[in-house]
């Protein structure tokens, strides 16, 4: 006779994975093969700890569980080999080349969860450096890109620019300018003087609609070179002077999308300085109107410059012409 419970432990044991021991009264008992190296060793029930479970990553835990998986089938395997041959002829030999592990997928592994996780915390947003340094800007008791929803979202007019922002307060809103007096820029600049090679493609910064071309070298007032003026759907306005070349086709009316190709920055009108882009922010005093001459303030561009997305080429479609 067979008894089919461990003497230890009293689990049932697998025909395969039992270790058989034969007793006096000629029954044979099948251990597990730890209970059995362990027989003489009594028994300690200790209370079972409460234990919090991290649970980890989802595929971290596939991966623990095809690693147990796995472990187990093979344990499985060599066992039954192992009884196997101690219980047939010297002659027979058994090869693990012919045992199918099968697949981890096929073995009901309980989910390593437990009805105690802990669920690691949400991720949120970390401003980096230059956000902390430069915080959105409010009017009236509200952030501006609330009031004027186009601020947010910009991509960066310069494409595959080196930095978002420059580092030296000369080119920066609100430094000395000699001969411009207005009061919201400071010491006289009203926008940012953006660094980069000469030629490289400027993007408008969002949808917008062209109010100004100026295509003449030092421009109409003798300083601001070539340059865009483009009016957004909010109504905001933004400028880019000292352009070398502004697109060829590009017209006053003309719609363009944010990303798209409008010229190169240059250094049409620079007289002492590197080629750059200087940048600028304009928002209308009484939000809703439109036009190129409505009364607008200068606002500093740095907290949606360093929000802004690079894109490392323009996107060179064709402007949408006004209707005829």
């Amino acid at each position: 006779m067979v008894a089919v419970g461990c003497p230890r432990c009293r689990g049932v044991v697998a025909l395969h994975e039992g270790r058989p021991s034969v007793t006096s009264s000629g029954t044979v008992e099948l251990w597990h093969r730890g209970c059995w190296e362990h027989r003489d060793v009594p028994i300690v029930v200790a209370a079972t700890p409460v234990v919090t479970v991290i649970a980890p990553p989802r595929f971290a835990q596939r991966s623990v569980q095809r690693g147990l998986a796995a472990a187990a089938i093979a344990t499985t395997a060599l066992v039954g080999v192992g009884f196997a041959h101690w219980s047939q002829p010297a002659t027979t030999t058994t090869s693990l080349a012919n045992v199918d592990l099968g697949s981890a997928e096929d073995v009901g592994l309980p989910d390593a969860r437990t009805t105690r996780e802990i669920a690691p915390p949400p991720s949120t947003h970390i401003d980096s450096p230059l956000e902390t340094r430069y915080p959105l800007a409010e009017r009236d008791g509200e952030r501006l890109d609330v009031t004027f929803t186009s601020l947010g979202g910009w991509i960066h007019p310069v494409t595959d620019s080196a930095e978002l922002m420059p580092e030296r307060h000369s080119r920066l809103f609100g430094s000395q300018r000699i001969g411009i007096e207005r009061a919201e820029c400071g010491a006289g600049h009203c926008g940012v003087d953006l660094d980069g090679p000469r030629g490289r493609p400027i993007v408008a910064v969002a949808d917008g609609k062209v109010v100004r071309v100026e295509r003449k070298e030092l421009g109409a007032d003798g300083r601001s070179g070539r340059y865009v003026r483009i009016q957004h759907d909010d109504s905001t306005l933004t400028a880019y002077m000292h352009m070398d070349d502004v697109a060829e086709a590009l017209q006053v009316g003309d719609y363009v999308r944010g990303g798209q190709y409008i010229g190169t920055l240059g250094a049409t009108a620079v007289y002492s300085a590197a080629p750059h882009l200087h940048f600028s922010l304009e928002v209308p005093q009484h939000p809703g109107l439109h036009g190129d001459t409505i009364n607008t303030t200068y606002v500093d561009p740095a907290p949606f410059l360093v929000r802004a997305k690079i894109v490392p080429s323009p996107e060179r479609r064709h402007a949408i012409k006004p209707a005829s």
